[in-house]
C-alpha cells in the first residue's frame, strides 16, 4: 500500500491576523545609492527620510556628516569674544548677551563655558533694613555669597531671604558684622 505525500515545501496558510512590521536593515553599512539620495537631497531631510524609510533621522545626520554635509558652525572671531567679555563684564544676563549678538542662548552659554567667562556678580538688592543692607553689602566687598555668609554663620537663609520688612534679629546681625570683621556701634547724636 502506497500513501501519497504532500510536498514538503507548500507555503503554510497563516491561522489569526498578520501583523504588519516595519522594515529593519539588518545591516548599517550604506549603499551607494544612498549616499546619493543624501548628497543629492541635503538638507531637505523630510524628503530624505521618505526615500530612505529604513534609516532614522538620527541614522541620516549622522552619515551626513561623515560626509561633510552638515551645516557650518559659528566661528568665533576676537571681535566676537571681546563684545562678550566686556557684556558679561556689565553684568548682562546670557539671554540678553544673546539677542544682542544675535545668536543664541546655547551658543552664548557654551561659548562662556569654553571661554571660561563667567557674568559679573551684581550687587544686592536693597532692603528696607539699613543694617541688613550694610550686611550684605559688606559680604558683596569680600566676593563672599550671601549663601556662604549663612552658611558661616550656622543660619539657613537669614541674609539671602533678608528683603522688604521682614524683621532679622539682632543677634543674627550681630554675628555676622563679627564674621565680616566689623564691630557694631552705637552712637548717640546730641544736638
Amino acid at each position: 500500500m502506497y500513501l501519497t505525500q504532500e510536498p514538503m515545501h507548500q507555503p503554510i496558510e497563516p491561522v489569526g491576523p498578520q501583523r504588519i512590521r516595519s522594515v529593519r536593515r539588518r545591516n548599517s553599512d550604506w549603499t551607494m545609492k544612498e549616499h546619493e539620495v543624501i548628497v543629492s537631497h541635503w538638507p531637505d531631510i523630510e524628503t530624505i527620510e521618505k526615500c530612505l524609510p529604513h534609516r532614522s533621522r538620527r541614522a541620516i545626520r549622522a552619515f551626513a556628516g561623515k560626509c561633510n554635509l552638515t551645516t557650518s558652525r559659528h566661528v568665533w572671531t576676537a571681535a566676537e569674544d571681546m563684545k562678550l567679555r566686556k557684556l558679561a563684564a556689565a553684568g548682562e544676563s546670557r539671554r540678553a548677551i544673546a539677542s544682542e549678538m544675535g545668536m543664541s542662548l546655547n551658543q552664548i552659554a557654551g561659548r562662556m563655558a569654553y571661554a571660561g567667562i563667567s557674568l559679573a556678580r551684581k550687587p544686592p538688592k536693597p532692603s528696607t533694613n539699613l543694617l541688613v543692607n550694610a550686611v550684605r553689602q559688606r559680604a558683596f566687598e569680600l566676593h563672599m555669597t550671601l549663601s556662604d555668609l549663612d552658611r558661616s554663620l550656622g543660619s539657613r537663609k537669614i541674609f539671602q531671604q533678608a528683603s522688604g520688612s521682614q524683621r532679622v534679629a539682632h543677634t543674627h546681625i550681630e554675628r555676622a558684622v563679627k564674621a565680616l570683621g566689623g564691630r557694631l556701634v552705637v552712637e548717640w547724636c546730641d544736638e
